[in-house]
């Protein structure tokens, strides 16, 4: 096994990333359960004792794949962590950052929405803290219920931030329903309809 902090050769990193890419495959079709290391072997033409020289369990791909969320999201989270501050531009621009987030990396992101409780065991095992330490299991969370639960927004206000998240989850799991609709058509209405939702479809939210 590489040498924990040492720089990987350039071609094990790539097979590292094609071993997350089929994963990520199998844990989004059949469910991250119902899924074996003996099949994602398979799938990528290896023996099982080849793949453990990567990745020692099932556990440590679905890490790998959900540390790829915190990496998708780190540019947004000076505004997930605004809190209860977080005004209606701030929360109109955290919801554009997510769709695009969302419409490029929606595999990666469907396997947390399909996957739930696997991900909640991740972050509850001490096994896995101790060896990567905290990997922040409700920091997102937390910063986004702070963001809606402030008792200052009216309550239609704050009905309209969970409607939206709602819209970008459910069009995000419902995609492949509308193949025929290019990714472009399909980022340009979501965010049309969001911004509807929030009351805010005639208001660009403002740049800073």
């Amino acid at each position: 096994m590489a040498r924990r902090g040492a720089r990987a050769p350039s071609s094990e990193v790539t097979t590292r990333e094609r071993i997350l890419d089929v994963a990520l495959d199998l844990f989004v079709r059949k469910g991250y359960a119902e899924t074996s290391l003996r099949e994602i072997a398979a799938e990528l033409g290896f023996s099982k004792a080849a793949l453990y020289y990567h990745y020692e369990s099932k556990q440590d791909i679905l890490l790998a794949l959900h540390l790829r969320v915190h990496e998708l999201t780190a540019d947004l989270l000076p505004l997930l962590q605004m809190g209860a501050e977080a005004n209606d531009d701030t929360w109109l621009r955290l919801v554009d950052g997510l769709i695009g987030v969302a419409l490029r990396n929606r595999r990666v992101l469907e396997l947390h929405l399909r996957n739930r409780e696997a991900i909640d065991e991740l972050h509850s095992d001490a096994a896995v803290l101790a060896k990567h330490g905290s990997i922040h299991n409700n920091e997102v969370q937390d910063d986004v219920l702070g963001m809606i639960g402030d008792p200052s927004v009216p309550v239609e206000r704050r009905i309209r931030r969970v409607a939206s998240l709602g819209t970008v989850a459910a069009v995000l799991l419902g995609s492949g329903a509308m193949a025929d609709v290019s990714d472009a058509d399909l980022e340009a209405t979501l965010r049309d309809v969001v911004h509807e939702v929030l009351g805010a479809r005639d208001r660009a939210p403002r740049r800073t």
